[in-house]
């Protein structure tokens, strides 16, 4: 059955939505390589890699051709839009927000392409969130590593591959309850408004301590241990 709404198709991804999520992968690697003084070369390295990395990744977990080798389109895509972001400069992400808002949406739209493709391959749903994960973040995790940063994804600090996990959860999770294309963009303005959230609020992303017995223990021994205000005290006698 054809869904003629959503952005995906019951047998493949259209080119359409590939290539726009490779552009604005290409626009946030050449803006982030530009930010982090790398040569032109270096810039249109990053464009490439998080314009299609993400996607080559998703690929090669789900078995089935590399859809960034099957068409110069892809290439053409990457070098166009990184171009454009050379051009435009600090012009197009002179504020902070914007490119970490654009940097959630590369996430979203990685996120619903990557989960999407692995369900219509019928791979289970915990396989299907684990492509979508990576597809949303595979990318970031290569440029942090050829510009010498540690990944994102090992750092504490707010969240950002932890939007990528919840976002396939969620596309998984209401994947056979609505139809696809509210699926498809609610998940993508679930990226973006997580990170908003999260950065306005400055909460971290969970990490191992949250799930620690004694961290647990510790918590709820100091709550116990508060001392009582005095109209409390009151009341309770």
């Amino acid at each position: 059955m054809h869904l003629e709404l959503g952005l995906v198709g019951p047998e493949s991804i259209p080119t359409w939505l590939d290539l726009g999520s490779v552009a604005v992968g290409a626009v946030f690697g050449a803006t982030l390589g530009t930010s982090r003084k790398a040569p032109l070369i270096g810039v249109l390295l990053l464009a490439g890699v998080i314009g299609f990395g993400g996607g080559i990744l998703r690929d090669l977990f789900l078995g089935v051709p590399i859809n960034a080798l099957t068409s110069n389109s892809y290439i053409i895509t990457v070098a166009v839009a990184a171009l454009i972001a050379i051009m435009l400069g600090d012009r197009l992400v002179r504020p902070l927000w914007v490119l970490l808002m654009l940097d959630a949406l590369v996430m979203g739209l990685f996120v619903v392409i990557g989960t999407e493709k692995a369900l219509i391959l019928n791979f289970p749903a915990g396989s299907a969130i684990f492509v979508g994960t990576v597809a949303a973040i595979g990318g970031g995790i290569i440029a942090d590593l050829l510009t010498g940063e540690l990944p994102v994804v090992m750092k504490r600090g707010p969240w950002q591959a932890s939007i990528a996990l919840a976002c396939a959860i969620w596309f998984v999770a209401i994947d056979q309850i609505h139809h696809q294309a509210f699926t498809e963009i609610s998940t993508i303005v679930l990226a973006v408004a997580i990170r908003g959230m999260t950065l306005w609020r400055g909460w971290e992303a969970p990490h191992a301590d949250h799930l620690s017995i004694t961290k647990w223990r510790e918590r709820m021994l100091g709550k116990s241990q508060q001392p009582q205000i005095p109209d409390q005290q009151e009341k309770s006698r």
